[in-house]
């Protein structure tokens, strides 16, 4: 799957292709098209775009597969940094004197629910 994101002014559409090869197609139209044309798109899902090319900012083509192994990565290095930090923070001496002196929390008289009435 593959996304084609036209920037247009502060907005953008994003269209989805199938083949990378249609996508490759569309990505082309747009790059190559005169400053005063405008442009029309359709993609794989029944989305047609119609965009003056002089509005356009910009334009990225996208291979989804890779971009989802790339923030299945960002995750995975975020959870060893996680790790790593509760590690760090576990060793380091003064978080440590900072738990043992925490003490034990403060009871309730009115045992495990305060709002509750004993009677």
């Amino acid at each position: 799957m593959f996304s084609l994101t036209l920037a247009v002014g502060t907005h953008s559409w994003r269209l989805l292709y199938r083949e990378e090869s249609k996508a490759n197609e569309a990505f082309s139209f747009v790059d190559n098209a005169d400053d005063g044309a405008a442009i029309s798109l359709t993609d794989d899902f029944g989305q047609r775009a119609k965009v003056k090319v002089k509005h356009l900012v910009g334009a990225c083509l996208e291979d989804l597969d890779k971009s989802k192994m790339g923030l299945v990565e960002m995750a995975l290095h975020q959870a060893r940094t996680q790790n790593a930090a509760t590690a760090a923070a576990q060793a380091d001496p003064s978080l440590r004197a900072m738990r043992q002196n925490a003490g034990s929390p403060i009871l309730s008289p009115m045992g495990g629910n305060p709002m509750r009435s004993p009677y």
